[in-house]
């Protein structure tokens, strides 16, 4: 039996190969541009504090971040996967794939906020500290939606 060699792409799939593990995936508050409106605390130190709850302000950890990206995990996968073939042939595609993983989390941990599922429930006088200054949200780390829209992804070179 004679095989016949009639394109040989071995280098190519090998220099992306190389290309996909320099790349990352990041989910979450990036610190820069997290700024909130007329406040001087971000976005990004709000879902440090959230997160992981802080007993000296009497605030308990209301994690988001962590469960979401858990949950999304498997969808994401399954995104990177549909597109794995592709992108050993072509580079950009380790990025469309990435991204496509990155829409999944960042949608799933949204989904995380707004379900409350594992929060701890408003106290009475938080609701009523927000009635009084307009506010009329109940729900745990929903008041302007600042919080809510900075959560994003990032597909980066890795450091």
């Amino acid at each position: 039996m004679t095989i016949e060699v009639t394109k040989d792409d071995v280098a190519k799939v090998l220099a992306n190969i190389q290309a996909m593990t320099g790349k990352e995936l990041l989910v979450g508050i990036p610190a820069e541009k997290t700024a909130r409106n007329g406040e001087p605390i971000t976005n990004a130190s709000l879902g440090y504090i959230h997160e992981n709850g802080s007993p000296a302000r009497n605030i308990p950890a209301r994690p988001f971040l962590v469960p979401g990206v858990k949950k999304a995990t498997p969808k994401a996968i399954a995104a990177m996967k549909q597109l794995a073939g592709e992108a050993l042939l072509d580079r950009n595609a380790t990025d469309k794939a990435l991204n496509a993983a990155g829409l999944v989390c960042q949608a799933q941990v949204k989904r995380q906020i707004v379900s409350q599922e594992g929060f701890t429930a408003l106290k009475a006088g938080t609701i009523a500290a927000r009635r009084r200054s307009g506010a009329k949200g109940t729900k745990a780390l929903i008041r302007t939606g600042q919080l809510l829209n900075s959560i994003t992804y990032v597909v980066r070179e890795k450091k």
